[in-house]
């Protein structure tokens, strides 16, 4: 008998890319531990933040590019997101984050998960990332849903001269 070797759906590739990648993640926490959770996400910071410079020169595009990949990775899981931009402030409002959905799922399925809240992991990044790129961040936690602010600097928006 021939296995079925049809072409997969953009969806389903998505999918599998995701699942991957969320199996991967709770691999690392599990391996990591709590207490060396840390030491990771500093790392992943670090990578972040000057994947930003690199993409976005100035330090206003910096700053609001921090909420765009968050709320990139927040579509990806299917999350309930709307942003609101001024020129001082980037919004993101969360109402649902379905990266807690997805957990549930895999959890379901086998998968060991280390930390209660996804939570844990996002806050701790996305604060650790701003501190790289010189941003102030601020967040709300509610129950499935957060809300951040990321403060946009004035000025020259080619930033400093070198």
């Amino acid at each position: 008998m021939k296995a079925d070797r049809s072409p997969m759906s953009e969806a389903d590739k998505a999918q599998f890319v995701l699942g991957v990648y969320f199996r991967t993640q709770a691999a690392i926490e599990r391996f990591m531990g709590v207490d060396g959770l840390p030491q990771w996400t500093e790392h992943v910071a670090s990578i972040n933040a000057e994947a930003a410079r690199r993409r976005v020169p100035d330090a206003a595009g910096q700053a609001r590019d921090l909420l765009t990949g968050l709320e990139s990775m927040l579509e990806v899981y299917g999350s309930d997101t709307s942003r609101t931009e001024t020129p001082d402030r980037s919004r993101l409002t969360v109402r649902r984050c379905g990266i807690y959905d997805y957990r549930e799922r895999a959890q379901q399925q086998g998968v060991q998960l280390t930390l209660k809240r996804p939570c844990e992991f996002c806050v701790d990044l996305h604060h650790r990332t701003a501190n790289h790129l010189g941003v102030t961040v601020e967040h709300e936690l509610g129950e499935r849903s957060c809300e951040w602010v990321s403060h946009v600097p004035s000025g020259d928006p080619e930033g400093p001269a070198s």
